[in-house]
């Protein structure tokens, strides 16, 4: 059997014979071609997990006849709803429209939704949906967010993560006995409740461990400390070398990584949280720390010239500016001169 197929979005895969054959009759054969299939091309294996869930979906028909009209329009709405749902998951830092998009996309597929849902009720009952099935590959989907980019993902128990700037999330495509998620960078979590399944992130030399809740992780490699900030429920926290803690809501850890300490206390949530919603604060923030930060904010590289230097620490606040105005706010309280060019900002003395 052929590895050549190449499915441009999930209505391919549902086109596809050994596809459907698969999900009707699966066997050896079939699920050692489909494992084979999403190794050659890792990059759509989300795209074979969609596809499945929305043949299950589509197989209300067997179980429920009706005419083929009224069935396409229901498979069409559906096929719509995905497509829409990927396009809203992207947030871009340097053109916020949020606002303005979702408006564009959601009145339709809302009234979409609707003339589906009237479809669905006039031939049958709505019932619990059985789980998917595993797709027959066990390695971890790995999603990067570039420097000037925030991403919304949805993971496999429902739980939803928001990713920061310059980050990475790695997560199985079905979670066991418990849910371990894998961070670099910064993320807030909203973690789907359930007791006998423990929500665990691992963050560099820390595992947070929470059973539902929604919190926020700092963790760049680059930073000089770890956070992990809570805004409900409780998390535990705890190092590589055996140090521990349990934080409440509007509470913090905060894990220097030179003397590798934990403490605790509360915290400022427009400095931590904020760039959830477009807010960019410094507080007693070292100067390399402000840098960093901007560098992956707005996608760009900071050179300082020689003999630049900058006394104490910074703290300012920022909501919704260009890279522009943040910079002229700086210029104004520490003396500098700046050129932005090609992707790179020069500093320099006045």
């Amino acid at each position: 059997m052929s590895m050549s197929f190449d499915p441009k979005d999930e209505a391919d895969f549902l086109k596809h014979p050994l596809f459907i054959k698969w999900l009707s009759n699966s066997n050896e054969e079939l699920d050692s071609y489909w494992h084979n299939w999403v190794e050659k091309h890792p990059e759509k294996k989300e795209m074979l997990v969609r596809a499945k869930d929305l043949a299950k979906s589509l197989s209300w028909k067997e179980q429920h006849p009706m005419p083929q009209e009224d069935f396409s329009r229901i498979k069409d709405n559906l096929l719509l709803y995905h497509v829409k749902q990927e396009q809203y998951k992207e947030i871009d830092n340097s053109h916020f429209r949020y606002p303005n998009r979702v408006i564009k996309w959601w009145l339709p597929m809302a009234a979409a939704l609707v003339v589906m849902g009237f479809f669905m009720l006039s031939y049958f009952q709505i019932g619990q949906t059985e789980p998917s099935e595993d797709v027959p590959v066990s390695d971890w989907i790995v999603r990067k967010v570039p420097k000037g980019m925030k991403k919304v993902f949805r993971l496999p128990d429902g739980s939803q993560v928001t990713v920061n700037s310059d980050s990475e999330i790695r997560f199985p495509s079905s979670f066991g006995e418990v849910r371990t998620v894998k961070l670099d960078g910064q993320a807030f979590f909203e973690v789907v409740k359930n007791p006998g399944k423990p929500f665990i992130v691992q963050s560099g030399q820390l595992k947070t461990t929470v059973l539902g809740t929604s919190f926020d992780i700092g963790a760049y490699p680059e930073d000089e400390g770890f956070h992990v900030a809570v805004v409900t429920g409780k998390v535990k926290v705890a190092t590589d070398n055996g140090v521990s803690a349990t934080v409440f809501p509007d509470e913090a850890t905060f894990f220097d990584l030179r003397d590798l300490s934990l403490t605790k206390g509360t915290y400022d949530y427009d400095q931590l949280i904020g760039w959830k919603e477009r807010i960019l604060k410094f507080r007693e923030e070292s100067y390399k720390q402000v840098f960093d930060r901007l560098s992956r904010w707005y996608n760009v590289e900071f050179e300082l010239a020689a003999g630049v230097k900058f006394p104490g620490k910074y703290s300012g606040e920022f909501k919704n500016e260009s890279l522009e105005n943040v910079l002229k706010g700086m210029e104004y309280s520490l003396n500098f001169d700046y050129e932005m060019k090609n992707g790179k900002v020069n500093i320099s003395n006045k």
